[in-house]
């Protein structure tokens, strides 16, 4: 980053457009959120890491905006950062976070774990310790926020489960399948992590998901994994009665 950040035109508004066109049931789309897109990036202009965020939540908003207005009922803001720099998420994160989300008319989330199955993450996580309790740090702060929707890693995480208690008043979006391993979960399984979720999220606050992104692994590996979460979710509605 070697001067002002700006936004000549849409970015991604295209492509979801094209998105809301292929299906009659509501649509997710995720962007990177300020904090993560400032820990990527190299700057020599704004001299300042929350500068540079706010700037970056600006331009996000614009893009935000017309992206629910071609019709996506979901933006999530993907925030691994959130687990790693706890003192500028409480002096600044969460504010630029929100601010990337001002005004949007659709649900608005957010995204903060380090699911993806590459190497470099896999190292990090071993130095974690034996409980994950990072979440500790972030859970209230988000839960005290305008973001609707908090998504997380919870199949075969250190995360404690009970944590997501700190999360009262907002959706949950407890990631149900391991996106760091090629093994196809069974529905049991899928079922067995969302039915220790629903002890500290009540059911129609919780919606069952992917621990993160599945790019690492193959298609076929993918559809499986979704394939096993739409069952695993089928088996604990049944036992709820829904």
């Amino acid at each position: 980053m070697v001067g002002p950040v700006s936004r000549p035109g849409p970015i991604f508004v295209d492509d979801a457009r094209f998105l809301r066109g292929q299906t009659n049931r509501r649509v997710k789309y995720t962007l990177p959120g300020p904090m993560t897109m400032v820990d990527t990036l190299y700057d020599s202009h704004y001299g300042s890491r929350e500068k540079l965020a706010w700037a970056f939540a600006e331009i996000l908003n614009e893009e935000a905006i017309e992206i629910a207005a071609a019709g996506i009922d979901v933006i999530q803001f993907d925030e691994p950062a959130f687990n790693v720099y706890f003192d500028e998420v409480r002096d600044w994160g969460v504010a630029a976070l929100e601010r990337a989300a001002r005004d949007l008319a659709c649900t608005t989330a957010v995204h903060i774990c380090y699911g993806y199955g590459i190497k470099a993450n896999i190292e990090w996580k071993k130095t974690l310790g034996s409980q994950w309790r990072q979440y500790e740090q972030t859970f209230p702060l988000l839960a005290r926020s305008a973001i609707d929707q908090v998504s997380l890693e919870c199949a075969n995480s250190r995360v404690p489960i009970e944590m997501i208690g700190l999360l009262a008043g907002k959706d949950v979006l407890v990631g149900a399948i391991d996106v760091a391993a090629d093994q196809i979960e069974s529905a049991e399984q899928v079922a067995a992590t969302i039915r220790s979720a629903l002890a500290y999220v009540p059911a129609n606050k919780l919606l069952p998901c992917t621990n993160c992104g599945m790019v690492p692994l193959s298609r076929e590996v993918a559809r499986g994994k979704l394939r096993a979460l739409g069952a695993g979710a089928a088996l604990v509605r049944s036992e709820l009665g829904q």
